[in-house]
């Protein structure tokens, strides 16, 4: 996989090489029964709350329905546009994310950009967004673009590689988890490792880096009562049912409520305000509860096969820059469900983090269908044999 990083000469012979072709239907099919799923459980998770909170059953769904309109409109734009295009916006994409992540944190307290005290959006009028989710994929492009031009003689070598792209992860790490956000944190990492991986890292220096940020998260989470209070309630969530264990027991209580094949589409109970973030963080509960465990197997299947083509993809590009985008994307959308079904199921301490393609929201879901565009767009472009083998 490290041989993927190879010089900017490498990257132009190959580029003039490229087939074009259709995209990857596979791979534009997961993504559409993911985002349709998605649309589905949004509704049916949000039914209740909505009619109770808002006068309408089907206000959560016509507002997804809405961002689900825009991100697909937003996949066919990337799709269209040739990915070699956004390198010359890889450092000022990079730059607008930084600034907009520090903005979030310095602007005054409000009731709708702090929420359960993490402050995460920047509104303009009723109408916010995330940085954290622009973040995503500004990271992945600056980092692709960054990495290839270097190659991986300069990738491998400690002041020429390490070093830079750990100032680099730990500057955007240190702003998420600042919000909080240690679930957006942990894709990061997910994300940053597996692109420097690939492009050509020394094993010993990446895993000694790894060690220290292991040993720096422990420091964090011991540093925050709110953080060690999680790893408690995740080893015993019954020590506190009605405070940190609460919403881990009751996202098990949905998934082993579900059975084989579940309560039926509808008919989960735990979504009558016994579950939190229903239509959001553990929208995958709900899926566990109304469609059982055939269901919950089937949307892993379904992030398994896309993860399966979008490193395919990758292996395919006819440049680095094309194989650590593609790399990037597809750790991105692989590691934040597998980070989000962990958690929801209690395997790891619970994050706070949506499912792609599948969770209710606007930030998460357009940017995500954006990035999938990208990869599409790749998918369009495949080497000739004798260039992938150079």
């Amino acid at each position: 996989m490290a041989t993927l990083a190879r010089g900017r000469n490498d990257e132009l012979i190959a580029t003039t090489a490229t087939e074009r072709q259709r995209p990857d239907l596979w791979l534009l099919s997961l993504i559409g029964a993911l985002s349709l799923l998605g649309l589905v459980m949004v509704y049916s998770a949000s039914y209740a709350t909505a009619a109770e909170a808002l006068g309408s059953g089907t206000a959560e769904l016509l507002k997804q329905g809405t961002y689900l309109v825009i991100g697909w409109v937003a996949l066919f734009v990337m799709m269209r546009v040739d990915y070699h295009v956004w390198r010359r916006f890889a450092l000022p994409a990079m730059l607008a994310a930084i600034v907009l992540l520090t903005l979030v944190l310095i602007m005054p307290s409000s009731s709708l950009n702090d929420v359960n005290g993490a402050k995460r959006w920047i509104f303009i009028g009723s109408q916010g967004f995330q940085p954290s989710e622009l973040a995503k994929l500004a990271f992945v492009l600056y980092l692709a673009s960054w990495l290839s031009l270097r190659g991986s003689d300069k990738v491998g070598n400690l002041t020429r590689g390490l070093i830079p792209f750990g100032i680099v992860l730990g500057l955007v790490v240190a702003l998420i988890m600042r919000e909080p956000d240690m679930g957006s944190s942990l894709v990061f990492v997910c994300i940053g490792v597996g692109m420097f991986f690939v492009a050509g890292a020394d094993l010993l220096q990446l895993g000694a880096g790894m060690v220290l940020a292991a040993g720096t998260f422990v420091l964090l989470i011991q540093a925050a009562s709110y953080r060690s209070g999680r790893i408690d309630s995740w080893l015993n969530p019954w020590s506190d049912p009605q405070g940190s264990g609460y919403h881990a027991i009751q996202s098990m209580v949905a998934l082993g409520s579900g059975g084989f094949f579940g309560l039926g589409l509808g008919a989960s109970r735990q979504k009558f305000s016994w579950l939190p973030e229903q239509y959001t963080d553990t929208i995958f509960s709900i899926i566990g509860e109304e469609l059982g465990m055939v269901g919950a197997m089937l949307v892993i299947l379904l992030f398994g096969c896309l993860v399966y083509r979008g490193y395919r993809v990758a292996l395919q590009a006819p440049d680095s820059f094309g194989a650590l985008l593609a790399t990037g994307i597809t750790s991105w959308f692989g590691f934040q469900a597998l980070i989000n079904i962990g958690a929801v199921t209690n395997s790891i301490p619970f994050t706070g983090i949506t499912l792609p393609f599948i969770s209710a929201g606007g930030s998460a879901l357009i940017f995500a269908l954006a990035g999938a565009g990208v990869l599409l767009n790749i998918s369009k472009q495949t080497a000739p044999p004798a260039a992938n083998r150079k």
